[in-house]
């Protein structure tokens, strides 16, 4: 049987000290999904903790596997402050934009499992499958890096938008 679990973002793969929630088009974050410390030296506002999961196993040589994109609430923070309402709500979607552009990733892994057919039939067969999903992940955090980046952490609404329409086109 071959397994992988990929964590992104994440220091160690140990089990969540918290219910994960699974990325789902009708469950959308909300602050109260934040129950992490603030880092004393935190330089921003927020901090998702988003995981990719991937399992994969050969059941009578046939591929069987699962990926998903999972949000830690124990590990994301949110800083409680000052802020108008306003500003916390577009620092909550520029975090769940982080979390859609995860599960953007995970569909792609998810089209990559159905080509390989043979992957249980030859030997070394699932081997292609981890280096899809490290090219992937390397992918992924290059991708969720200049959405912080374009967006200044979320501060530039007008490059938000822009971003928040493409994702949804790809989830769409």
């Amino acid at each position: 049987m071959a397994a992988c679990v990929l964590v992104l973002l994440c220091a160690a793969a140990a089990g969540l000290a918290q219910e994960a929630i699974v990325w789902s088009l009708e469950r959308r974050l909300k602050k109260e999904d934040f129950n992490g410390r603030v880092p004393v030296t935190a330089s921003t506002a927020s901090m998702s903790w988003i995981h990719i999961e991937t399992e994969w196993e050969c059941k009578d040589g046939t591929l069987e596997a699962m990926a998903r994109a999972t949000f830690d609430p124990s590990r994301s923070w949110f800083r409680r402050s000052q802020n108008p309402m306003e500003l916390d709500i577009q620092l909550l979607e520029h975090e769940q934009i982080h979390f859609d552009i995860a599960e953007v990733a995970v569909r792609k892994i998810r089209a990559s499992f159905q080509t390989f057919t043979t992957a249980c039939t030859e030997a070394g067969g699932t081997e292609p499958i981890q280096h899809v999903i490290a090219r992937t992940d390397r992918d992924l955090q290059q991708e969720q890096e200049r959405y912080d980046r374009e967006t200044a952490h979320g501060v530039n609404g007008r490059v938000q938008a822009q971003w928040k329409r493409r994702i949804q086109t790809l989830l769409n």
